[in-house]
Order: C-alpha cells, then sequence, then structure tokens
C-alpha cells in the first residue's frame, strides 16, 4: 500500500522503506537519528541513510558506476531491475544458484548489463547447446540426467555453472567419443576416472578410435581363453592401469611370436598408450 507522507511520521516513512530494501538493521539508526535531531524530514534523513555502510552495501553497484563514469540508478529502480533479472532467469529455468545472487545482480547493474542484454545471454546458452555435439548432450543426459537448462548455464558461463557439472560435462564428452568411435557406452566411473586423469576431449577420440581399431587383439583366440573387457581396454589404452597395459602387451608379444606380424604398443603423448 502506498505511504501518505501527510499521515504517517518520517520515521514510518523511512522503516517501511527500509524494510523494502532489506535494510530493517538500520532501523535502530533511523530512531536515533530521529530522536536526536529536529526537523528530520524524509529527503534530509535519506541522505543520512545513503552514507551508512549497510545502506552503501546493499546498492554498492552505484558505487562502482560512480567510479566508472555511469548515472547513479535510484533506489526503486535498482530493486525493479533486480526482480527484472530473477524473473528472466527463472523463466528461462536455469538451475537455482546461477546467476540469481545479490552479487550476480550488483554486477550486473554495476556492469550496465541490461535485461535484453541478459536475455541475450541466456539465448546464447541454449543456442550453444543446441549447436553442440548431439552426443555429448545424450551422454549428459544419458549418465547424470542433466537438464538442458543445466546445459545452457554451463555453455552460458563455464566458470560459474556449478563445479559438478563441469567435471560432469568432461566426462560426458569422453563419454560421447567412446560411444562414437568405438561403439560402446562406457559407465559414469569410466567416465570421471578418465576426466580426473587429466584425459582431453582430443585424447579421449584417439584412444577410443585405438581401442575399436584393435577389437582383434582384445578378443580371444582358443588359446588364449577370455576376451579383454571395456575396462581392460580403457586402462590399457589410456594409461589409466598398468596392470591392463600389461596384459595386453603379454598377449601382442604372444601373437606376433606366432605370426609374422601382430600388434604392439607404443606410448603415446600425455602418457595416453597407443595401438600400433
Amino acid at each position: 500500500m502506498a505511504i501518505d507522507p501527510e499521515n504517517v511520521s518520517a520515521f514510518d516513512i523511512i522503516t517501511d522503506t527500509l524494510r523494502e530494501y532489506g535494510l530493517e538493521n538500520l532501523v535502530g539508526f533511523v530512531n536515533d537519528y530521529i530522536t536526536n535531531n529536529d526537523n528530520v524530514t524524509r529527503d534530509s534523513l535519506l541522505v543520512e541513510l545513503r552514507k551508512q555502510p549497510e545502506y552503501q552495501q546493499r546498492f554498492s553497484a552505484n558505487e562502482q558506476r560512480r567510479k566508472a563514469g555511469l548515472p547513479v540508478i535510484p533506489e526503486n529502480e535498482y530493486l525493479s531491475m533486480e526482480r527484472e533479472y530473477a524473473q528472466l532467469l527463472r523463466a528461462a529455468g536455469l538451475p537455482p544458484g546461477f546467476y540469481d545472487g545479490a552479487e550476480d545482480f550488483t554486477n550486473f547493474i554495476a556492469n550496465d548489463i541490461s535485461i535484453s542484454e541478459l536475455n541475450s545471454r541466456v539465448e546464447q546458452g541454449y543456442l550453444a547447446v543446441t549447436m553442440s555435439n548431439p552426443e555429448v548432450v545424450r551422454q549428459m543426459r544419458e549418465l547424470y540426467g542433466v537438464s538442458e537448462s543445466q546445459l545452457a548455464a554451463y555453455f552460458l558461463d563455464p566458470t560459474r555453472a556449478a563445479p559438478i557439472l563441469k567435471r560432469q560435462a568432461e566426462s560426458a564428452q569422453i563419454a560421447a567419443q567412446g560411444r562414437l568411435l568405438a561403439g560402446e557406452q562406457i559407465s559414469v566411473a569410466q567416465a570421471e576416472e578418465l576426466a580426473q586423469a587429466g584425459v582431453t576431449q582430443d585424447q579421449a577420440r584417439a584412444g577410443f578410435a585405438a581401442i575399436e581399431q584393435a577389437q582383434g587383439l582384445f578378443t580371444a583366440n582358443l588359446e588364449e581363453g577370455s576376451d579383454i573387457g571395456l575396462q581392460e581396454q580403457i586402462g590399457a589404452v589410456f594409461g589409466t592401469s598398468a596392470a591392463a597395459q600389461q596384459r595386453l602387451r603379454q598377449r601382442a608379444r604372444k601373437r606376433q611370436a606366432q605370426f609374422e606380424t601382430g600388434g604392439g604398443f607404443t606410448s603415446g603423448a600425455e602418457g595416453t598408450t597407443a595401438i600400433a
């Protein structure tokens, strides 16, 4: 309800305003100021309030704007912009905690980012999902149940998206290469192990291509007993399992002894084992 200045005291007007601003802790200051000063008006009280550290912190973007040579935004407009930012992000379906905090809104206002500009950035995030490798998107959903809005947040700003989402994206990129190049759906644990080992998307591409090319070596003949499974294939090719590497080397040497030509191993860059 609108406040009629003729019917309420300066104290009531200002304290109501403070509640709107989320600065109820300054009510005591207002009470003391009115008690200790004569002829207090709403405007004179606001002047004093704007000098208080809590007040300046609440509207800190204005000080940053002032230093940058931008006009200061009136408090009511400032609050309106915060509400519009929040509404836009909710409507876009971006995950909670992404770009929706007081610090985020302060940065938007300080850097003169309009609602339309923020909307454009969000749209770019969703466009990046549309333009990205569809297998990576599928793997994010397959492995983690990640929504399109979470992916949009990642593409919009990877450094601000939840760290776990960034790790999931890296794992999904690796899993996508396994699916595309080796025809294998690797598990969450396998994908995350490779991501934690520092395997890049390019290394994943090369490694899974090598796995696909070496299927004859992984499949056991009558004398060898059992096949070498996917877990060992990954461990050997990407260098995450010394035991798996040793087993494949032994098999390669045996076959080389049986045939004039056979499979061998060479050490690739960054510790990845390539199959020759």
